[in-house]
């Protein structure tokens, strides 16, 4: 039966009674039959109200990627605050869709989600012996040592839980390790003074009390540049929706169409990450409000490039790669690839999507059959590493035909992807370290933003020179 079907059946099993409705015999069968048939019709009502809730969340959904459209992020989160709904839709979407019981309910939708599941089952057994043994003595910076687990595991929870921790450890101690991420210039500071490959960068604006006194330098080194584009990113904000990062086309648009510029950094000068659709907004926001703004000024990645680069999300747990979630490029995104080499997309269809029906992408097959992996694993885990933190997302640019040009781009501490079926085994690994507590605390005493250990330390200390997991500048400065 098909799920259409299954919505519109009335539950009722079929019975063997023939036209003798009044045979004892049949009277027994249908009184035996009777908290089957409850079940069943109980079981497509859960089925029902399920899909009416999908139907609801991608209503909210549209509602509000239309809104994107017409208003600016304050003009959407005041609608979304007025009108309650949006907000509370979308939490729950995003909740219960990597919840337990919504992969469980996936599970039991279709033979393919169930197939699917199974297969991300055997995978989590596959590499729970790699994970653990990568937990006992993981180094773990101090400030991330003291999570209070929520009695709910979740991917979810475990975030809004490690988000409760660092608005503690803000207000107690004045510790800022969220600015790991919420902070993108930190960010970008740490990757530098580390060495790890990255999208370099020209300067960084910060510091200022008015926005006029910044805009005439971000000008004047514009019109300085020879390579376009360049970008303009906002330290403070690392809401994608935000539109934070501000590409600048030609030297022509700063001299033609700075005023437009000037608007839009006066906007995100202003502006304040708010995660309204997700569980972990109070924390989170809390954080986000502590910031003070600032812009960084970013060289293009490879100019003159002919291939337009795919940006994967690696999920780094106690020190070692799960999964990487294709984002953005030439196919779109929403694809996971495993460490097996299993390329799986899951947006071919509504259905395939809704239920977790995956389905394998030739498209981006390329990133494993290059030999693109290697690297992309070695240098997420080692910058998750080199922050001593438990769990983080690590973004890498990959380009096409060339498996040694990637570079790190930015992470993640709320991680919004969309792991399907490895939201449960990722979360419980997670947990796991914090209960067994088989890592050695570090505290290096500093930050863990704040973590440098010199220009020249993944290059020569962390990947022994090897010319493919270092920065090709590397070669020819460091690695004489």
């Amino acid at each position: 039966m098909n799920w259409l079907g299954l919505l519109l059946s009335t539950g009722r099993l079929p019975s063997n009674s023939g036209e003798h409705k009044g045979d004892n015999k049949n009277a027994k069968f249908e009184h035996q039959m009777a908290p089957l048939r409850n079940l069943a019709c109980g079981a497509r009502i859960v089925v029902i109200l399920m899909f009416l809730f999908v139907v609801a969340s991608l209503v909210s959904a549209l509602v509000h990627e239309k809104s994107k459209r017409i208003l600016n992020m304050k003009q959407q989160e005041k609608y979304a605050n007025a009108l309650v709904l949006p907000a509370m839709m979308d939490q729950a979407k995003h909740y219960w869709s990597q919840a337990k019981e919504g992969l469980q309910l996936r599970r039991l939708s279709s033979k393919e989600s169930k197939l699917d599941a199974e297969a991300a089952d055997r995978y989590f057994e596959a590499q729970l012996p790699h994970f653990k043994k990568s937990m006992q003595g993981y180094p773990l910076h101090s400030h991330f040592a003291n999570i209070q687990l929520p009695s709910k595991i979740s991917f979810h929870d475990m975030i809004k839980a490690r988000g409760e921790l660092l608005v503690r450890q803000l207000e107690e101690n004045g510790w800022e390790d969220f600015k790991i991420e919420k902070d993108k210039c930190a960010m970008f500071q740490f990757l530098k003074y580390n060495g790890l490959p990255h999208v370099d960068w020209l300067e960084i604006y910060r510091g200022f009390n008015d926005l006029e006194s910044v805009l005439p330098k971000i000008r004047k080194q514009l019109l300085d540049q020879k390579d376009f584009p360049m970008f303009i990113k906002s330290c403070h904000i690392t809401t994608g929706a935000a539109k934070s990062v501000r590409k600048v086309a030609s030297r022509q648009e700063v001299e033609e169409n700075w005023g437009t510029l000037s608007e839009w950094a006066q906007n995100m000068w202003s502006y304040r990450s708010n995660d309204w659709e997700r569980i972990w907004a109070k924390p989170f926001n809390i954080l986000c409000g502590a910031l003070k703004p600032g812009f960084m000024v970013q060289h293009p990645w490879k100019v003159g490039r002919q291939e337009f680069p795919e940006e994967i999300k690696v999920e780094v747990i106690w020190g070692r790669a799960y999964l990487a979630f294709v984002s953005t490029g030439k196919c779109g995104g929403d694809t996971i690839i495993l460490r097996d080499g299993s390329v799986t997309r899951y947006t071919d269809s509504l259905m395939q999507n809704v239920l977790h029906q995956g389905k394998p992408d030739p498209c981006y097959r390329w990133i494993v059959d290059e030999g693109h992996l290697p690297r992309v694993w070695f240098m997420a885990e080692s910058a998750a590493r080199l922050m001593g933190i438990d769990a983080i997302r690590i973004d890498v640019f990959v380009l096409k035909g060339d498996p040694m040009a990637s570079v790190i781009n930015e992470d993640s501490l709320s991680s919004g992807a969309e792991y399907r079926w490895h939201f449960q085994h990722m979360a419980d690994l997670w947990a796991m370290g914090h209960r067994e507590k088989g890592y050695k605390a570090v505290d290096p005493g500093v930050d863990s933003h704040m973590w440098w250990r010199g220009r020249d330390h993944y290059s020569m200390a962390v990947a022994s020179c090897n010319q493919t997991l270092i920065a090709k500048s590397a070669s020819s400065e460091i690695c004489k």
